[in-house]
């Protein structure tokens, strides 16, 4: 088992790796979007970018991509926001349609309206 930490995203606050690469796969934590490009006043929209944007970060330290995530687990503050999110998520992965669950819940932390949990399988070294 590997932790990992991508120079480009914040250490974690809590008592966590931002992943984890075990037998063949990386288990992102929950990524919130980022506060200084996208604040949590900013549009739904640029808050998915932003979470994504770190997944990707924290993939590519993993040796991994997002072309390579297997499962995406998305938590959004109100139901609503769900045929919003479905477009940005299609626009970021295309073609490729990893596993996934939308899980709406009634607050995230900080306000935000997305938080994301990504699992990936890892290039061979």
């Amino acid at each position: 088992m590997e932790m990992i930490q991508s120079d480009l995203v914040p250490n974690p606050k809590g008592h966590y790796s931002q992943a984890i690469v075990s037998n063949g796969l990386i288990f992102v934590s929950g990524l919130l979007p980022d506060v200084a490009a996208s604040g949590v006043q900013d549009s739904f929209e640029r808050q998915v970018r932003s979470v994504f944007e770190r997944a990707q970060q924290i993939l590519e330290a993993g040796n991994s991509s997002m072309d390579q995530v297997v499962q995406c687990t998305a938590y959004i503050s109100d139901v609503a926001l769900w045929p919003q999110f479905n477009e940005i998520y299609a626009s970021i992965f295309g073609a490729h349609k990893p596993a996934r669950a939308v899980v709406p819940v009634a607050a995230l932390h900080y306000g935000f309206q997305v938080e994301v949990q990504i699992v990936a399988e890892v290039n061979a070294k």
